[in-house]
């Protein structure tokens, strides 16, 4: 029953990231709004939309679940930045930074959606290119092993946690 919750979760949170590129109009493919992470700031044009919104579920009781749900979650995020365009169009970099501000109101813990919402609003997601977002998602992901007294991941190796799995097809 536990798998079939966690399984449950993940695909209402692919729905939802697959459903964000249908809410928004094709718009330019303008790709040169860069900014860094270290700045930490995020485009005009994407502030503002859904920060600092309320959370919407409650509390996880259970605590193995609520484990069980991180690690499941951190690797789907993970694995979606790793995917994620290298230089990916206006919509691209929108649609990821919706989704992520959705995320942080709609993630299955209550408390660890309230913590998330409030690190994303001080630290919104950069969406310029694969290895910003990466680097983005691993500095988010320390946030919280250094709020839970886990150890610290070296974001320098993260690409080769997390391959990207992006090669062409073999011919059958």
């Amino acid at each position: 029953m536990r798998q079939f919750h966690v399984i449950a979760t993940l695909a209402i949170i692919a729905f939802m990231f697959i459903s964000s590129f249908f809410l928004f109009d094709k718009q330019s493919d303008d790709t040169s709004i860069p900014y860094e992470y270290a700045n930490a700031e995020a485009p005009e044009d994407f502030s503002g939309d859904n920060a600092s919104e309320e959370i919407i579920m409650s509390y996880m009781g259970n605590k193995t679940q609520k484990e069980e749900l991180g690690r499941a979650t951190w690797k789907f995020l993970h694995t979606m930045m790793a995917r994620y365009p290298e230089t990916p169009t206006r919509n691209e970099r929108k649609s990821l930074y919706d989704f992520m501000m959705l995320f942080s109101t709609l993630y299955p813990c209550g408390e660890c959606a309230t913590h998330f919402n409030k690190m994303i609003t001080e630290f919104p997601p950069q969406t310029s290119s694969r290895f910003a977002a990466s680097q983005w998602l691993c500095g988010m992901h320390n946030k919280v092993n250094e709020r839970l007294h886990k150890p610290i991941f070296d974001c320098s190796s993260i690409e080769s946690q997390y391959p990207c799995g992006c090669n062409e097809p073999e011919d059958e």
